[in-house]
């Protein structure tokens, strides 16, 4: 989970936002979810891969059009790859304690020994209210397809 304010504004010392991709384009709300990281099943303390630094920008783009962008770093030295190929990482988008929108990412395979970047763009269906209510995003629990790549 994440609250969601205003993009970071340049600092020296830390990475630029990557979303929204444009920030001219319209109001954005913008979260940082830091680690989300897969296990297989019975082998929690080794995690087999992982999503980092994933950023979450919610942008009014104009009258009723909202769109929802996602950055991540794919955590692919771990234990093995991954994919999403059970089942989607849902994001679930929340104001005053209940959910607003939801949106689905199926994100590619996260290779092992590589950190890739991904991103993810999608439409969301919001009134200019609700997305005046929206304050935070919450991941639950999702399954992931898992291939542990032995040494």
């Amino acid at each position: 989970m994440c609250l969601l304010g205003p993009v970071p504004p340049r600092t020296p010392g830390r990475s630029d936002a990557q979303v929204p991709s444009d920030t001219e384009r319209g109001a954005s709300k913008y979260g940082r979810i830091p680690f989300v990281y897969f296990y297989q099943d019975g082998a929690a303390a080794d995690p087999a891969f992982g999503l980092l630094d994933i950023e979450i920008a919610i942008q009014r783009r104009g009258p009723e059009d909202f769109v929802c962008e996602v950055y991540a770093i794919g955590d692919g030295y771990q234990s093995g790859h991954g994919a999403s190929t059970p089942e989607p990482l849902l994001f679930e988008f929340r104001g005053r304690g209940r959910s607003i929108a939801k949106a689905e990412w199926r994100y590619p395979t996260v290779l092992s020994g590589h950190m890739d970047a991904l991103t993810f763009s999608i439409a969301l269906v919001l009134t200019d209210e609700e997305f005046g209510l929206l304050d935070s995003v919450l991941l639950p629990s999702a399954r992931a397809e898992v291939t542990v790549c032995l040494e």
